[in-house]
């Protein structure tokens, strides 16, 4: 029996095209039994293993804009409170651990008390992909225990090492690939999200290697982390990509587990 695992790589808006990617695996009745996910893939994971389909997951996505202006609450250490994120969670997750969930998921957060990666595997949902999904300077760090937790991409955007035992193929999605950018003037929160970008991407090409399939949409680097106006064009750019990447898929014989 072939172990399937599926590692979701941050990415704010962009984690839209993962959904696409699971789409068109789920159509070709391709599905994990174990999951790996930093940030939006937290998000995207934890709504999956919940029982989620890709589809259902793009409306959530569109109708609660995590990201959107009605959700700033000003903070000493961000402008979005991290509560956002349990809103939605209690809202559609019936499960309250990510014991509960039929697949297993491993979210990875940054301990910046201890300056090193923190990864979890049960426990609350909440807490987990609330500490995932804080970008740094964006949302407030969450207090776990006598440490504070932010976005686990800083250490670890693309968190295939984490599963990559606990399968026998493994697929990963980047959708937080960076490339050449061409501007003319910087804003602040251009800066911002390019420094962030930079530092996220040093962390994630010395995992792809360890994938049996890499899945890289292009121009990802053309949708900014925050433009929820894209959604439904992400999903497509990931739906098409992953089927003109098919034979990848065929080659290796995957079976559903």
């Amino acid at each position: 029996m072939n172990k399937i695992g599926l590692t979701l790589s941050g990415g704010g808006i962009r984690g839209m095209a993962h959904l696409g990617v699971l789409e068109y695996l789920l159509e070709i009745d391709i599905k994990p039994s174990v999951i790996s996910g930093t940030s939006a893939g937290s998000l995207v994971g934890i709504f999956y293993a919940a029982g989620y389909t890709p589809k259902e997951i793009l409306e959530i996505g569109k109708a609660e804009k995590i990201f959107g202006y009605t959700n700033i609450k000003l903070r000493w250490s961000g402008l979005f409170s991290a509560d956002i994120f349990d809103n939605i969670l209690t809202k559609y997750i019936k499960q309250s651990t990510i014991e509960e969930l039929s697949i297993p998921i491993y979210i990875v957060a940054t301990d910046l008390t201890n300056a090193r990666q923190y990864v979890f595997d049960k426990g609350s949902i909440a807490n987990a992909v609330k500490a995932s999904c804080c970008v740094p300077l964006v949302f407030e760090p969450v207090k776990y225990g006598d440490i504070f937790l932010c976005d686990g991409g800083i250490l670890n955007n693309f968190p295939v090492d984490i599963i990559k035992n606990r399968c026998d193929t493994l697929i990963g999605i980047n959708v937080s690939n960076i490339e050449e950018l061409s501007i003319k003037s910087w804003s602040y929160r251009k800066v911002l999200e390019r420094t962030i970008k930079i530092s996220i991407d040093s962390n994630t090409y010395n995992q792809k290697d360890l994938c049996n399939i890499y899945v890289e949409p292009p121009s990802m680097s053309n949708y900014g982390t925050f433009d929820y106006s894209k959604s439904d064009q992400l999903f497509q750019l990931g739906y098409n990509y992953a089927k003109s990447i098919k034979d990848n898929f065929n080659k290796i014989g995957i079976k559903k587990v």
